[in-house]
């Protein structure tokens, strides 16, 4: 490329109009003009070829007349003459060969510029792997692992215990035949120091009381006398606690104050480490006592704190350690942010929503007392709890996505990958369709903002993160993602079991299966023969008590297993889902080895290889894999299959294998349906039946909500099959079986739960949720309306007068119990007993 002047210089040379005469134009103007040419390509390169340029063309050499002997401003014949063209012609030859000289040094600069030394593809790897570097490989490199670590502090304690024991038991006889019987070195080191603290001791007594108490001899007495040195106690110590020999670290610690040596704090720590992981509160405390002389650090208040938190029973409230946790911040020593996230971990588990309630108080009340920034492990502590929460809503994804866009760009905490499992699952158990795409969108941003040089992501998507998509994608019925996770999951699945598939990922995928909608429906098809639609198989997923009343055809599920599974598409009718379903469970008892397949069915969908191996058959995984019949299989191969494969599969029933069998039932649609649902209900009954007494003899009672739902599918069927009498025979045993009257009773507040406000006191000063909010986990069994509603209508055409007001009577009875209930838990004080009147009892009507 060539600067624009001189295109448009040489453009004015080359024209024809440039060699014409202007009349308007001077002598003496044309000759400046080619000077200003002439001085313009002379100028100065940065880097000159040495071209032979010819510098022949002279300047005409102006004299007294004008230029070539002119005068100025002479004109021959009065008119304009055209002027010689010599100037013009050199001019462009010059600038010509100038043209050429320049584009000779672009070409020049260029390849310069290409031949210059740049950084190559290795080289710009390498300054970029340590900028963008991931921190685990990072702290991978040139370090030694733990298991190393703690293998040469063993080796150590080990060296300096046997030196220390051959120091001091070399010229000791009798000390030695007295140790003979302890087999481990730091037992005898133990033992011989005991002996010579004691010894020692004695000597001191008896020079105590011969001396006459001289002065000297007082002061000598003081003077501290030790066998072995801190060192050499602290590798016994080690060693003590790794063989788990509590009573040999109790001692250590004993003969280090006998010999008068200062314990050191990180001593301390140890042995508190041992006592609060197996919950000896005592021990802890006789610790504290004894070997502190000032306030614990905030190490030792952990171990304190957690004493009382593993002393705590399975699922229950720990109330001595949110005591003690509260005791500490009164005396302005707040307990460590990790005890905090231990004391709410605990209170999560409880299985409560008195539990989950505490906690996110305690939480807010930590941020104002103690901590106000919480830690990654808090935060995403806090943002898993979302996706179970204290109100009876399925999850709270926005409480969720507020607590992370704090975390990550409030306070700039570098996620981790436990935080994204955990807003993905706050997200996804939302069951809305908005946030379930907003969990998807967070894994993909998981895997693809944190990458190296190569590529690689910083996160990796684990077990638990495919478990929480695959939460969202059965919520909304999306079975095109869960078959592409289970894919997934197959196809990068490694030798462990860690991030194998396992029996909560096939649940999630049987749900899936189970709550998807197919496209197909054969009811809807319009049939040329009208004798072929009366016969038509049903597989409909809709309940609806207008639809066909011929019976299914059994063989319809299995109609086409001959074909392959598992194609590109989802199953488009109810077969098909059922086909792959029953793929699925077949090839999982296989590799349990409790089937044989002769004949593989999946048609080579399926790996070779097992990689359902790790999945272990729960009663749970049954269930589900139940619940896809119930909803897309005729009712006779749902019943078939309930009462083969619990034993097939060799797991037990539970009360959620009763209550859904007895919701399927309830469901049955009319016609030949229901004609084989009541001897089918009774026996599911009978088995429920002895399920609930056990709970009531046990003292272990079942879920009231659970209850609820078996005894109203119960009522329901036999009102769909006009057992009208023997449902009202239901309906009454359950009345008096739970009466309203234990419904009116509240459940005692405590003390924790204090709405009063205070400065200081033993419970959380700022609170997230109030007692409203907070559901009631003791309401015992009781029916509405709504849940006999159908009864009622059978029996208001039958005009049964008596039995209708019963039922009026028992469901207002019910509801003024719970609005009694729930007015009395507000009005009740932390700490107060129920009141009498609360415990009277409702009379039915009579007649």
């Amino acid at each position: 490329m060539l600067p624009p002047a001189l295109d448009l210089t040489l453009l004015r040379f080359s024209t024809p109009s440039a060699r014409i005469a202007s009349g308007a134009r001077t002598t003496s103007r044309c000759a400046s003009t080619a000077r200003h040419v002439r001085q313009t390509v002379l100028l100065p390169t940065p880097t000159p070829p040495k071209f032979g340029y010819n510098y022949g063309v002279t300047e005409p050499r102006r004299t007294e007349t004008g230029i070539n002997g002119r005068r100025p401003g002479a004109m021959e014949g009065a008119s304009l003459a055209a002027r010689t063209g010599q100037i013009t012609r050199d001019a462009g030859a010059e600038l010509a060969m100038r043209v050429k000289a320049l584009g000779e040094i672009a070409n020049a600069e260029e390849s310069a510029a290409l031949d210059s030394p740049g950084f190559t593809e290795e080289e710009l790897m390498f300054f970029y792997e340590d900028i963008l570097a991931l921190p685990s490989s990072l702290e991978q490199s040139g370090q030694v692992t733990a298991e190393e670590l703690e293998q040469r502090q063993i080796d150590e304690d080990l060296a300096t215990v046997c030196a220390a024991e051959e120091r001091t038991l070399a010229d000791e006889p009798l000390a030695s035949s007295s140790t003979q019987a302890l087999s481990r070195p730091y037992q005898r080191l133990l033992s011989y120091t005991r002996d010579t603290i004691l010894r020692i001791e004695t000597m001191r007594e008896t020079i105590k009381l011969s001396s006459n108490t001289e002065p000297s001899v007082v002061r000598n007495e003081s003077v501290p006398v030790s066998i072995l040195s801190t060192r050499e106690f602290r590798s016994i110590l080690r060693l003590s606690i790794r063989a788990g020999d509590a009573d040999a670290a109790d001692l250590t610690f004993d003969l280090m104050k006998r010999s008068g040596l200062a314990i050191p704090e990180d001593m301390v720590a140890s042995l508190l480490r041992v006592y609060a992981s197996t919950g000896n509160v005592s021990k802890t405390e006789q610790v504290l006592v004894r070997y502190l002389d000032g306030p614990p650090t905030p190490q030792q208040r952990h171990f304190h704190i957690k004493s009382h938190l593993i002393s705590t029973p399975t699922e229950g409230i720990p109330y001595s350690a949110l005591e003690l946790l509260h005791s500490y911040e009164n005396q302005a020593l707040p307990a460590p942010i990790q005890t905090y996230t231990s004391v709410i971990t605990a209170l999560f588990s409880s299985n409560s929503s008195l539990g989950r309630a505490q906690a996110w108080d305690l939480f807010s009340h930590m941020r104002y007392v103690a901590h106000a920034t919480p830690d990654p492990t808090l935060y995403t502590l806090m943002i898993r709890a979302c996706a179970s929460p204290v109100n009876m809503r399925p999850s709270e994804p926005e409480r969720a996505l507020d607590l992370w866009t704090e975390m990550t760009v409030d306070h700039r905490l570098a996620p981790t990958a436990g935080a994204y499992d955990a807003v993905i699952l706050a997200c996804a158990r939302s069951g809305k369709t908005t946030y379930v795409n907003e969990a998807f969108r967070l894994a993909k941003q998981m895997l693809d903002s944190h990458r190296d040089a190569r590529g690689e992501s910083a996160f990796k998507p684990s077990r638990r993160t495919y478990c929480a998509l695959l939460e969202g994608a059965k919520r909304i019925g999306d079975l095109s993602r869960a078959r592409w996770i289970l894919a997934q999951m197959i196809a990068t699945q490694s030798g462990t079991d860690t991030e194998a598939v396992n029996e909560e990922v096939m649940m999630h995928v049987f749900h899936t299966y189970a709550s998807y909608r197919p496209p197909f429906n054969r009811n809807l098809v319009k049939s040329a023969d009208p004798t072929q639609a009366d016969n038509a198989p049903t597989t409909s997923t809709e309940v609806s008590p207008d639809v066909s009343q011929s019976p299914p055809q059994p063989t319809s599920v299995v109609s086409n297993e001959s074909e392959s599974a598992f194609t590109h598409i989802p199953p488009q009718s109810g077969t098909e889902v059922i086909h792959e379903v029953r793929i699925l469970f077949d090839r999982i008892l296989y590799e349990s080895g409790l089937k044989n397949l002769s004949d593989p069915t999946d048609g080579g969908a399926l790996p070779a290889e097992q990689k359902f191996k790790h999945v272990k058959l729960s009663s749970r995984l049954v269930n589900s894999y139940i619940a896809v019949h119930y909803r897309h299989a005729p009712f006779d191969d749902s019943r078939d299959l309930y009462r083969r494969v619990f034993t097939e599969c060799q797991v037990p029933r539970t009360g959620r294998t009763y209550v859904e069998a007895l919701e399927r039932c309830a469901i049955a649609r009319r016609g030949h349906e229901r004609t084989m649902v009541l001897d089918f209900a009774d026996e599911v009954w009978a088995e429920w039946q002895k399920l609930e007494d056990a709970g009531h003899e046990n003292g272990r009672l079942l879920s009231g909500r659970i209850i609820e739902r078996a005894h109203i599918a119960m009522i329901r069927v036999l009102a769909l099959t006009n057992n009208l009498d023997r449902a009202m025979q239901h309906l009454r045993a359950f009345a008096a079986r739970y009466s309203p009257s234990d419904v009116r009773i509240p459940t005692p507040r405590p003390a924790m739960r204090s709405t009063r406000t205070v400065l200081i006191g033993d419970r959380p000063l700022v609170r997230m949720t109030s007692n409203v909010e907070v559901p009631d986990d003791h309401v015992p069994p009781l029916i509405m309306f709504n849940d006999i509603e159908v009864l009622h209508h059978r029996l208001v055409a039958r005009r049964s007068v008596a039995n209708i007001k019963y039922i009026a009577w028992l469901s207002k009875s019910y509801e003024g119990a719970l609005r009694a209930r729930r007015a009395a838990a507000l009005k009740l004080r932390p700490g107060e007993e129920v009141e009498e009147e609360f415990t009277a009892r409702v009379e039915a009507p009579s007649g």
